[in-house]
């Protein structure tokens, strides 16, 4: 085995191929949907990994990749801690690079995407997922490739320069819902200061210090009003709860609960806010 990530393994087949294979809990389909998006994101001319086939890896559609030889990203960046700006950096011009790109037609539309996982979301109530949908509604589209889960660890440093992979999660879109999802993805987690699941054996300094990297990166460049922003980030937030989360559910509705306070009522969260500051 070569990498184990939140669903699936991936296995060395000969020399210049891959196999991604799901764990028995996956849907098939799932699957399907991948390999249609990461062909139809190299055919854009977007650096990612071909797709050689689809299989059958003991009952399990499975995908085969070229390979790429190198560390991801997240290994480089536990192993050199001092790079945490840099590689930060690195990731904010990759990810430019795939928002200045027009969608494909295999792309679903991300406003889409979101409100079914506001949907499906039970770790808030039914109320919060109606606010969500509503601040959600009023967000424009976009038709710029958006990755869907942008973060150290689906960046391969290989021979030929970065490749970004797992595009299970691409959509069309504005790119600053994209940013705000991965801010959300390479912060750390207030609440028990810690990396999350997917970034771990990163020191929470260091995470901390990648993360105040890439926003000052790329916030800076969005042609987006800071009200805009944070209602990406509240409806991000909201949708991400429907995924299995566990340490994270904590930080992502804080995140939700405030910047839905500041969406949906903006002059009694900031007569709060003044109050508490009045007290300290």
């Amino acid at each position: 085995m070569l990498s184990r990530g939140n669903t699936s393994d991936v296995y060395a087949i000969g020399v210049d191929a891959v196999v991604k294979v799901p764990r028995p809990d996956v849907p098939d389909h799932w699957i399907e949907i991948e390999a249609l998006h990461a062909s139809a994101i190299h055919e854009a001319g977007l650096p990612t990994p071909m797709v050689l086939d689809v299989l059958d890896v003991d009952g399990r559609p499975s995908i085969v990749f070229e390979r790429v030889d190198g560390p991801s990203m997240l290994e480089q960046l536990a192993a050199s801690p001092g790079s945490a700006e840099t590689l930060a950096r690195d990731m904010a011009a990759i990810q430019r690079e795939i928002h200045e790109a027009t969608a494909p037609d295999a792309l679903p539309e991300l406003r889409e995407r979101v409100a079914r996982k506001i949907d499906s979301v039970d770790s808030i109530t039914a109320a919060e997922r109606a606010d969500a949908t509503r601040v959600l509604d009023g967000l424009p589209s976009g038709s710029s490739v958006c990755h869907g889960d942008m973060h150290p660890g689906n960046i391969l440093l290989g021979a030929n320069g970065p490749m970004v992979i797992d595009w299970f999660d691409a959509t069309a879109g504005p790119p600053v819902a994209d940013v705000v999802r991965t801010s959300l993805l390479v912060r750390p987690l207030r609440s028990i200061l810690s990396a999350p699941p997917h970034l771990s054996g990163v020191d929470v300094d260091v995470l901390d210090r990648f993360h105040r990297a890439y926003v000052d990166c790329m916030f800076d460049g969005l042609d987006s009003s800071p009200a805009e922003v944070l209602s990406w980030e509240a409806v991000r937030a909201a949708g991400r709860l429907a995924e299995p989360l566990d340490i994270e559910l904590d930080d992502l509705r804080s995140v939700w609960r405030s910047r839905a306070d500041l969406c949906l009522d903006p002059v009694t969260a900031l007569a709060e806010l003044l109050l508490s500051r009045s007290e300290e």
